[in-house]
Parts: C-alpha cells; structure tokens; sequence
C-alpha cells in the first residue's frame, strides 16, 4: 500500500516537472520558456528561441577572417548552422620588412619580400552545432561542438611593389610592378624595392581556383537566456584546393592549408 502511494507521488512529480517552465532574463520582458517537450533529441526540446544570426571575426595560424552564419534549432541537443566567410591566407613564410633608406621625404613602406601572389576566398558551408554541456546560471551557458564543410573560392591576386626607378615619368620616383621572368631580377633586388603597392592594384589580373574546406571546434556560448549571442569559438580549419597557391617565389607552395583559429561573434537571437 506505502509503495502504491509512493509510485503516485512520484509519477505526479514527473508530470509537475515536465511542465513548461518560465523565466524571465533580468534586462528582458519576453519569457523564455524551458522543457517545452521531446522535439526528437534525448533532452527537452530547451529555449524559446529557434533562430540564430551572427557575425564575428577569426585569426588563426594561417592569417585572419570576417564571418557570419545562421543557426536554426533542429532539437535540444542539435541545431543546423549556415556558415558564410571571407578569408585572408598567407604563406608561414611571410615576414613584412622595411628598407632603412629612403629617397625624397617619404619613407618606405613595408613588403614582403619574395611574395608573387596575395590569397584570399570566399567560403559558403553547412555544419551542425551539438550540445555537449550547459551550466544555468544568469545568462547561461553552453559549450557545443561545431563542425562543418563546404566550398571555397580562392582568389590569387599578384602582389605588386612599389620599386624605384632611374627615369622618372611624370615626376613619379617608383613605378609599380608584379613578378614575372622578366621582372624577376628588379623584384627581387631588395634595395631597389620602396614597398608594398596598394591592395587595389592587381584587383583586375585575378585568378580564381575552387576548392573545399572543413572546420571542427569547442563553440562556447556564455548568453544562452539572451535575446543575443555572444561566443567564442577555438579549433582545427583545414582547406584543399584544385592546384598549388603560388603565394611566395622561392618556398615549397602548396594546394591545402591546416591551421589552428580562434574566433569572437556576436548577433540576435529569435
């Protein structure tokens, strides 16, 4: 009979429990609403919110990113991550340098001695973000594993330098040029070289090489009860491309980059 009550009162409880609960973040009116039921994972189906967009930046062993993705909740454990990413690479080789004389009164700018080739690309992936542990406390907070994969275009714009010149035309002491066989003697002659051209010259010679990518990481989410994200993420980015990134003159270029990047976004939540 004192087992029959007891069941009772235990059942009874697990209903009282699985009852919606509400909480209301201190800087918020909107309700967030916790254990709204099983939507297919093996926890409660977890926050109110559905809907994820953000933006962020990334540095990572092999040079720097902006990015953004969109997050849609799949269940409690998993949500679907539309991932977007415009990255700059460079060789491990690369090491600016500034020439200690100058011509005229404006001093040198610097370069990077021996690079033929700057290398950035777009990126468009899908990925999955899963649950792997959260702490409730004030605003939250969450760590996930997120992975992902998709396509690259890679960009090879010639890098040019700014090199002095023994007949000036119009009044101009350099004159800007790329590496090439026939300009591979001047480029390379470190003491004719003033510095780097603008980023803007060569935009019109770019090549454009597909490839593939993937990344894997810790995502670390400390405004779960948010309206907003705030996360940082640390992992391993791996790409591949159709042929070998000829960014430097004299180093072993190669078709595939893996590095090692740490990465701060910020967006809304709904």
């Amino acid at each position: 009979m004192k087992f029959g009550a007891l069941l009772l009162g235990l059942l009874f409880g697990l209903q009282m429990f699985a009852q919606d609960t509400v909480v209301t973040p201190q800087n918020k009116s909107n309700p967030i609403v916790l254990n709204k039921g099983n939507s297919g994972g093996t926890k409660p189906s977890g926050l109110s919110y559905e809907n994820e967009f953000s933006m962020g930046a990334k540095i990572s062993t092999s040079g720097w990113a902006i990015f953004g993705d969109y997050t849609q909740d799949v269940n409690y454990d998993k949500k679907r991550v539309l991932y977007f990413e415009l990255e700059f690479l460079k060789n491990p080789k690369e090491t600016k340098r500034v020439n200690e004389f100058t011509i005229g009164f404006t001093p040198p700018k610097p370069f990077v001695y021996g690079k033929q080739n700057s290398f950035f690309n777009l990126k468009a992936a899908i990925g999955e973000k899963r649950l792997i542990g959260e702490k409730a406390e004030k605003s939250g907070f969450q760590i996930s594993a997120n992975y992902g994969g998709g396509f690259s275009a890679g960009f090879i714009k010639p890098y040019y330098l700014e090199v002095y010149t023994e007949n000036p035309e119009e009044g101009s002491l350099t004159v800007p040029i790329r590496y090439s066989d026939e300009t591979e003697e001047l480029f390379l002659n470190a003491i004719k070289i003033y510095g780097a051209s603008g980023f803007s010259t060569g935009l019109n010679e770019i090549s454009v090489v597909p490839g593939l990518f993937g990344k894997a990481g810790l995502n670390f989410d400390w405004a779960t009860y948010d309206d907003f994200v705030k996360s940082a993420e640390a992992g391993l980015g791996a790409e591949l491309y159709l042929k070998d990134i000829p960014i430097m003159i004299q180093e072993n270029n190669k078709p595939y980059f893996v590095y090692l990047y740490l990465s701060l976004q910020f967006g809304k939540k709904w």
